[in-house]
């Protein structure tokens, strides 16, 4: 993944931490191609990298709604994030695998900084079981653009990001220490405080960002500028 620095963030850290997930990650340019696959997206959609790096994503990722209607297709608006805006918190999808068995998976999305000048690399973050059944309509996130002029919808549905005051120092701490990929119970050791204090904190930024998890909180703040 093609990814530059954020004042004096190691932003490409962020692909490493994007490997090392046990869930599906994936990458889009504007242009459509798969920039990044991880093993987590191996395993689930049963694509090796090799097959999936450098494609469109539409020939790779065959999904469909919740209708049954293909989602993955040229045009694709979500990869028009790009060029920067919001996107649904999580929306459903149905996912055919390469050993034929149809799954419904969760599908996040974040932006991360790219090589290019005001244009973003879009990654899509792939969950199974429970989560899957919490995802925002398709129709909705639909909707909320309708009324904007077409081309526009993606870029100008910007959202103001959350100020870094809304977290405590302990939760910039910590975040910081995710985001250098180290986990709950190093945090702990690190600290002197309990796994359990850890876990509570990490759990209270995740929400405070509005986001669902670990990556996707570190990947907010690499964009906002908050660590």
């Amino acid at each position: 993944m093609s990814l530059t620095t954020t004042g004096e963030s190691a932003v490409p850290l962020l692909a490493d931490l994007f490997s090392r997930s046990t869930d599906g990650v994936f990458a889009v340019d504007l242009k459509e191609r798969i920039v990044f696959w991880n093993d987590g997206c191996e395993h689930l959609l049963g694509i090796p990298a090799q097959k999936a790096l450098g494609r469109a994503c539409y020939d790779v990722v065959h999904a469909c709604d919740l209708s049954g209607q293909p989602f993955c297709k040229t045009g694709c608006h979500m990869a028009r994030l790009a060029e920067g805006g919001s996107a649904p918190q999580a929306i459903p999808l149905r996912f055919c695998n390469g050993r034929g068995k149809m799954l419904k998976l969760s599908v996040r999305t974040v932006l991360v900084p790219s090589q290019q000048r005001n244009q973003w690399t879009v990654v899509h973050l792939l969950y199974r079981g429970e989560i899957a059944d919490e995802c925002e309509p398709l129709e909705q996130f639909d909707r909320q653009q309708s009324w904007m002029p077409e081309g526009k919808r993606i870029r100008n549905k910007t959202l103001p990001p959350l100020s870094v005051d809304l977290l405590t120092a302990r939760e910039r701490g910590i975040l910081r220490l995710l985001a250098g990929g180290h986990s709950s119970s190093v945090i702990s050791r690190q600290l002197c405080i309990s796994h359990v204090t850890v876990r509570n904190h990490i759990q209270h930024l995740i929400g405070k960002l509005g986001v669902h998890s670990q990556l996707e909180a570190v990947a907010y703040a690499y964009r906002h500028n908050l660590i």
